[in-house]
């Protein structure tokens, strides 16, 4: 097929314009919360039960107050000792605890060095040394209730391991302190992320190869990508002006997949995966996208849902 001479001559001039580099396409996203909490407005965390309870309480409050989707916050947080109503409220325990026991490491000792070269040794031994390796768990239980009816919503535990060895000649890994500090951050950002669905931006690189196109194609290909950094729009509408003259290939059809996400036509983005998918990719990105736009829809059919539910307050 004939491939339009001003097209290619403006390609031509792009590729000289802008160095060669791998580009993205920026993707608007959203997760949704692994737990049935659509109609639970408001929120109530209270006090974990163990010697870190109550810090574990305040952090993941914290959290939650600070989810936030489509531009606003999710959860209206209730502090438990205003009295005040909530949809739900969430209870949980925290155990930490720190075991250490003596063991013995071997290393290899000089006896004797070279009397014309004294750091070179001829002559070691194995020596034993003492040291003292730490174990640190951390067993975390949580569990959201909903008080309308007194269903349990949501509930997981979450545990994690450390395991160190101290010894004098080497040096002091991570403090148990640090390790408890990390770990509990940890365990409280997972928990919001059952509980809260979150909206973000995603970039996600175009395919590059020209593989199955004309030269002239290639040439209109390569200056559509490299046009990915500075004109995103320009980029896509450069890659739909290509498929009137060429059969689109898998990585055209996929580019053509990244521009519908982008411009939030969730259907043509799933068609043109399609595409891919039925000239025989095998590349994990095409199911990678599928999964992707499967979750923005799915969060997005609850936010309508949860909008309806505050429509009705």
């Amino acid at each position: 097929m004939m491939i339009d001479a001003r097209w290619v001559l403006g390609a031509a001039l792009l590729g000289l314009a802008t160095p060669a580099t791998a580009e993205t396409l920026t993707i608007q996203a959203a997760d949704p919360a692994d737990a049935n909490i659509n109609d639970l407005l408001s929120i109530s965390v209270e006090r974990f039960e163990g010697e870190d309870g109550a810090a574990f309480a305040q952090a993941l409050e914290a959290e939650l107050a600070a989810a936030t989707f489509r531009g606003g916050p999710f959860y209206r947080v209730v502090a438990p000792e205003s009295g005040a109503p909530a949809d739900a409220l969430i209870t949980g325990t925290v155990r930490g605890s720190v075991e250490e026991v003596a063991v013995i490491e071997k290393r290899r000792r000089c006896t004797e060095y070279d009397p014309a070269d004294k750091k070179k040794c001829i002559k070691e031994i194995d020596a034993d040394i003492r040291c003292r390796r730490r174990t640190a768990t951390v067993a975390t239980t949580v569990r959201l209730v909903a008080l309308g009816d007194g269903s349990i919503r949501y509930t997981r535990p979450l545990s994690a391991r450390d395991q160190q060895t101290f010894c004098p000649d080497r040096s002091a890994p991570q403090s148990v302190e640090d390790y408890f500090t990390a770990t509990f951050r940890s365990q409280v950002r997972a928990i919001r992320r059952d509980l809260a669905p979150r909206d973000y931006s995603l970039d996600v690189r175009v395919d590059e190869s020209t593989k199955g196109l004309t030269k002239p194609a290639q040439a209109a290909f390569k200056a559509a990508v490299r046009l990915t950094k500075t004109d995103p729009d320009g980029a896509c509408t450069a890659w739909t002006v290509l498929t009137r003259d060429v059969e689109p290939t898998a990585p055209l059809a996929y580019n053509l997949g990244l521009c519908e996400e982008m411009a939030g036509d969730l259907d043509a983005a799933v068609d043109w995966y399609g595409d891919v998918q039925r000239q025989g990719s095998r590349s994990t990105v095409v199911p990678e996208a599928l999964a992707r736009i499967e979750r923005h829809r799915r969060a997005m059919g609850e936010w309508i849902a949860r909008k309806a539910v505050m429509g009705n307050e």
